[in-house]
């Protein structure tokens, strides 16, 4: 019985003496950047997959160019949502490091950036899809 007192008494000072993070040693803003691009990244696929069917239907309109004008159009902003995500990616630094600030300062600007990749994406996606129910 002595023993168990003395292991749960260690337990307890244990995880009351544990360090505490700070804000920036907290992944919790690196989660969220993480978390936006994890919920469009599998719309990837289905970007490509309209912007395919946006194109074939420009190419069998080629009689009426306004409809193909705009069928590529769709298919060109699905493009640019796909690139800015891929490019987002590529400049991502999930390892970054500097002083606490500036590693807030830079998940704050990644965060910012994928939001609005996100929005593009989404809304390119959108549009694209209601051109082809159309």
């Amino acid at each position: 019985m002595k023993y168990l007192s003395l292991i749960v008494l260690l337990v307890i000072m244990a995880s009351c003496s544990s360090p505490k993070k700070t804000d920036e040693e907290s992944p919790s803003l690196k989660d969220e950047v993480m978390n936006v691009h994890d919920e469009v990244m599998p719309k990837m696929g289905e970007l490509r997959k309209t912007q395919k069917e946006l194109l074939a239907l420009a190419d069998s309109s080629a009689a009426d160019s306004l409809v193909a004008a705009k069928y590529t159009e769709l298919a060109r902003d699905i493009e640019a949502a796909n690139e800015s995500m891929m490019a987002w990616m590529r400049n991502y630094d999930p390892n970054y490091e500097g002083t606490p600030e500036d590693v807030k300062e830079y998940l704050q600007t990644q965060l910012k950036d994928i939001e609005k990749v996100k929005t593009d994406m989404l809304q390119s996606l959108e549009e694209g899809k209601k051109a082809l129910k159309d």
